[in-house]
């Protein structure tokens, strides 16, 4: 097996692994442990490209791509391209992703007070 035939079947791996990922929206994929009871509380383990699309998808809805790009300050190709499984977010894209959602998520619960 040459060169490129091991390039092509590592892209279809990593291409088949984002297809599985992406079947679950970020929602179940957030709250399914919750609801089932399961856990201690802690945020689910994700992979970083699972976490930094459920945050991107909680954050701006299912056309998130472009609007997460522009808080993170790298083009919407590059975001596109961590969707595809050509390549991976940087792990200081994921630390701005996670200090927007929790500044997010303290300006709604500030606005909405908590739970009843």
């Amino acid at each position: 097996m040459n060169v490129t035939e091991r390039r092509a079947e590592a892209l279809e791996r990593r291409l088949a692994r984002v297809r599985v990922d992406e079947k679950a929206t970020a929602m179940t994929t957030v709250m399914s442990r919750q609801d089932r009871g399961e856990g201690n509380g802690s945020p689910p383990e994700l992979s970083p490209l699972a976490e930094i699309s459920a945050i991107g998808e909680l954050l701006h809805g299912d056309r998130w791509t472009t609007a997460l790009a522009l808080d993170l300050v790298v083009k919407p190709r590059e975001v596109r391209r961590w969707k595809s499984g050509v390549d991976l977010p940087e792990g200081r894209d994921l630390v701005v992703a996670r200090r927007i959602a929790r500044r997010r998520a303290m300006a709604i619960l500030h606005l909405v007070g908590p739970g009843d």
